[in-house]
């Protein structure tokens, strides 16, 4: 039986399929501690051929395969892609000015109910927020406090 969770099934699925991703977005901030409301998963890929098609046969097990639309030059051509299925999942090569090879180093992980669940870590979700979008500066505000909060205690 799939996994129910929205992050978990796609964690599990990327996993399987040997996807190198991190978890973006709402999903990270969560996994960071704030509260927020989402059921959509962003994820920032490694901007390969190879990976991008990793991603895509992953995606496309989900349970309207709308992923299996899409070619390895879409998802490595466009700044996000959105996938609408079962889970909707934003699939990006930059997370504003963050690249995959950028955010892999410092990349933090959980394992949640058995799942790999890399992240993020708190200081590049931070750059990533760096945008004009209200959500995001809201956001990036939070995570600031946040990380002020972790170096005080």
């Amino acid at each position: 039986m799939p996994v129910q969770d929205p992050l978990l099934r796609v964690c599990e699925l990327l996993n399987r399929h040997g996807a190198r991703y991190l978890i973006a977005g709402a999903q990270a901030c969560i996994l960071h501690g704030l509260v927020r409301t989402t059921e959509d998963v962003d994820i920032l890929i490694e901007a390969t051929e190879e990976n991008a098609a990793r991603v895509i046969a992953a995606l496309s097990e989900l349970e309207d395969h709308a992923a299996a639309e899409l070619t390895p030059r879409e998802l490595l051509e466009n700044v996000a892609v959105k996938i609408a299925d079962e889970v909707e999942v934003d699939v990006s090569t930059r997370a504003w000015k963050v690249a995959y090879a950028d955010a892999a180093p410092t990349a933090q992980e959980a394992t949640i109910d058995g799942i790999r669940v890399p992240y993020l870590s708190l200081d590049t979700l931070i750059a990533s927020k760096e945008t004009c979008r209200d959500q995001d500066q809201v956001d990036r505000a939070r995570l600031l406090e946040l990380r002020q909060r972790k170096f005080r205690g």
